[in-house]
């Protein structure tokens, strides 16, 4: 029986892919370098656009719905060529099913939208897993057509086309731009020696402008700090007071590590010898605060509501701007609670430092 697999670990995973990958100047850049030739020649990627996606089920919305794209051909007119992004960390036998799926409904789509035609669609799979990809990439693969060949014709068949990870030699993604950064981490994400993965990332980013490299930190460093499994946050920590980063950038790196490891890691992590310098620097203030009977129940309490404090306050307004990190970081966790339950009434991010600073100011 095989071994099931972790849908927690997965999501992360193709989360992290949808988050990149779903942005049309990402997508563009990974059809330029990494789709077939003949498919690259055939497009004219400046009309590349996000395909509308509402006739996908909720069964398969929130896998499907941003990776699915279109671009007109270089020859003009109303033909188009529509592109479906596919990603697996691990060989999925059943692929091809699922894709057949997937270009099904967007042919009905454009069937109900009266096309006297349907259009071709490409399906480009990313793979970055431990193992192998052995896995047939035609449809009929799946098919038992062991004494029956003469029915062949009758069976649906189609290719896709695989940008295995594993196989690409790391000087083809050694840019410095986010594309590159992230198919870096995605292709190391299993390796033992994460760590040297992290350190050619944060030189990476040096280059970056200020304002472009805090949203690249987050993002990928979110990815590596959630799904390295082989990370070890104290020696993370020791990696950026060693490195040779300049200040602030330095400061946006423990900004962003501070952030993470209070948005549910192992606070197990935070035990022992981190109580000293290295949680002083991951939680921004003295753990002297943080005794015996805190490091349990009431510690757990805390790291999950500010999770969920977090993660309320990005669904809404995308992202959580360092300022209110930091106040956050002085609540207790019944104060966590409460701001959780008024993220719903906010209109707007002030709305929220507003509330922040009402409940913080001493009152007179």
């Amino acid at each position: 029986m095989p071994t099931p697999r972790r849908p927690d670990s997965h999501h992360a995973h193709d989360a992290f892919f949808k988050q990149v990958f779903s942005q049309l100047a990402h997508a563009r850049e990974l059809i330029q370098r990494y789709a077939p030739p003949e498919v690259v020649g055939l497009l004219n990627l400046d009309t590349l656009e996000h395909m509308e996606t509402s006739f996908v089920d909720d069964e398969l919305k929130q896998h499907f719905a941003d990776l699915a794209f279109r671009a007109h051909t270089i020859a003009g007119g109303e033909t188009y060529i529509c592109l479906l992004f596919e990603h697996k960390s691990y060989p999925e036998r059943w692929v091809a099913l699922q894709l057949l799926r997937y270009i099904l409904l967007v042919w009905e789509f454009e069937h109900k939208q009266g096309r006297k035609k349907l259009p071709v669609v490409f399906p480009l799979v990313v793979y970055h897993g431990r193992q192998k990809w052995r896995v047939r990439r035609d449809l009929h693969g799946l098919v038992d057509l062991k004494d029956l060949t003469g029915l062949a014709r009758y069976v649906p068949s189609f290719e896709y086309h695989l940008f295995d990870l594993t196989a690409l030699d790391d000087k083809q993604i050694s840019g410095l731009g986010l594309v590159d950064v992230a198919l870096g981490a995605m292709k190391h994400i299993f390796d033992a020696r994460i760590l040297r993965v992290i350190e050619q990332i944060l030189q990476n980013f040096r280059a970056m402008p200020v304002d472009q490299r805090r949203a690249a930190l987050e993002v990928v460093l979110r990815y590596i700090m959630s799904s390295a499994e082989t990370l070890d946050k104290g020696q993370f920590v020791q990696l950026v007071e060693d490195s040779k980063y300049d200040i602030e950038a330095r400061e946006d790196v423990m900004t962003l590590a501070q952030q993470l490891i209070l948005e549910g890691k192992q606070v197990g992590l935070l035990e022992g010898e981190l109580r000293g310098k290295q949680v002083g620097l991951l939680e921004g203030k003295q753990v002297g605060l943080i005794e015996g009977e805190l490091r349990g129940k009431q510690m757990g309490l805390l790291i999950g509501r500010m999770e969920v404090a977090l993660r309320l306050f990005r669904r809404k307004f995308k992202s959580v701007p360092d300022d209110i990190t930091r106040l956050l970081n002085h609540l207790s966790a019944d104060q966590l609670a409460d701001f959780g339950e008024a993220i719903l009434d906010f209109a707007s991010i002030d709305d929220a430092r507003a509330w922040l600073a009402a409940l913080l100011t001493p009152k007179q």
